[in-house]
């Protein structure tokens, strides 16, 4: 299991790394834009009984989706099909590939003037516990022990979770082989905090960046829309859905 991202030279595959991981952060960033619309539309019918009773179909639809989504996150940073760009393969990479990842490298990224930035990026790459070679300094590089350890426990806490979205959402597979026992939120969303941790430690080596938060910061009233009726036109609605759609 691991990227094949071919016979690179080590400045091309750490490049290869920072896209990959950049992308696995975009999508960790939309799901968690998605966990707050669920949390607010959820808060919404909550505290609307008649909402509730009237309109339950929409909220039993939208925790389907949400869930759906969520499972199949889990799944695709830690599928194990070799070649996909997910957090699995990415760190299996690594781990072939340690040296690339090296003292020189990481601090070349923290800019030109390396008599101002040697110090703090250093001491940035001594935090990831990197394997020292004497005399030459500059070709430490991450430890592959570390990241499979890294690995080894994501993959382990979040291996449920997996199992069940390759079971229930990605295949099909009889149901009474089906395990439910233990899936709630509160698994779902440890799982994907499992699964950031790692994300954040190796978006900050191959970045330079930290995440601060995950769930963006809404740019706009959130709740304006839910203060106005959204059905104005009954009968030009109920055509509406009978419409094909292309």
């Amino acid at each position: 299991m691991t990227l094949r991202l071919g016979d690179l030279d080590p400045d091309a595959r750490y490049d290869a790394w920072t896209r990959v991981v950049e992308r696995i952060y975009r999508e960790q960033v939309n799901q968690a834009w998605s966990h707050y619309m669920f949390r607010l539309v959820r808060a919404v019918f909550t505290t609307n009984s008649t909402l509730s009773e009237e309109g339950g179909f929409i909220f039993t639809w939208m925790v389907e989706n949400y869930v759906d989504a969520a499972l199949m996150l889990i799944r695709r940073e830690l599928d194990r099909q070799a070649g996909t760009e997910n957090l699995r393969n990415l760190l299996f990479d690594m781990i072939e590939h340690p040296t690339v990842a090296n003292r020189t490298r990481y601090v070349s990224k923290w800019g030109k003037d390396e008599a101002v930035y040697r110090g703090l990026a250093d001491r940035a790459f001594d935090r990831f516990r990197p394997v020292r070679i004497p005399g030459k300094a500059g070709e430490d590089h991450i430890d592959p022990v570390v990241i499979k350890t890294d690995l080894d426990h994501v993959a382990g806490r979040a291996e449920q979770l997996r199992e069940f979205a390759e079971r229930t959402r990605a295949h099909r597979t009889p149901d009474q082989r089906t395990d439910t026992a233990g899936m709630s939120f509160k698994a779902l969303h440890d799982a994907i905090a499992d699964v950031r941790g790692v994300v954040a430690k190796y978006y900050a080596l191959l970045t330079l960046s930290s995440i601060s938060q995950w769930e963006p910061v809404p740019q706009y009233d959130t709740l304006q829309a839910f203060t106005r009726p959204w059905l104005v036109d009954r009968g030009a609605v109920q055509q509406a859905v009978k419409e094909p759609r292309e």
